[in-house]
């Protein structure tokens, strides 16, 4: 299960979130009457919401509270879901080896170790980056479309996607 990488990843989140509300989107312009390019830009833009999304759940996983995230941190790891997080702290080959020892069955000091250990990788900020452009890229998309206050909605809504990190 360790030897997955971003491609996959991404792929992955593709189908699992960002389809989802990227169809969602379009459906909804496509029920009001919009034409073929408003619902091609907001099904686009559901996409890039739907990737911020998955990855901003993916990281709080690794910096979120338990009594926030309803489940102990680093509940994905524990279960062999590799997420963008993990993908990048495996290439340090010394974290890689850690995170390799990781099983459901693992002790919760252990797996505080590692996770503290992928908190202080780096990988936490380069996921965040990564976030933040697929937000940007839905900012991006909104540009487009009619000023009208649907618009500004959909806005508010990425925005409050941006400010889930912490």
């Amino acid at each position: 299960i360790f030897d997955q990488n971003v491609r996959t990843y991404f792929k992955r989140i593709k189908r699992k979130t960002a389809l989802l509300i990227a169809a969602s989107c379009q459906l909804g312009a496509i029920a009001a009457g919009a034409d073929e390019q408003v619902h091609t830009k907001l099904f686009r833009y559901g996409y890039y919401v739907g990737m911020s999304y998955q990855v901003t759940d993916d990281i709080l996983d690794f910096v979120g509270t338990e009594k926030v995230l309803g489940k102990p941190a680093g509940g994905d790891l524990k279960q062999g879901n590799i997420t963008l997080p993990v993908l990048f702290a495996m290439q340090d080959p010394e974290l890689k080896a850690q995170i390799q020892m990781v099983h459901e069955g693992i002790d919760d000091v252990t797996l505080r170790s590692i996770i503290d250990s992928i908190k202080k990788s780096g990988a936490i900020e380069q996921s965040i980056e990564i976030s933040d452009r697929f937000l940007q890229k839905a900012f991006d998309e909104l540009e487009g479309l009619p000023n009208i206050r649907a618009r500004k909605n959909l806005y508010d809504i990425a925005k409050y996607i941006g400010k889930r990190k912490f």
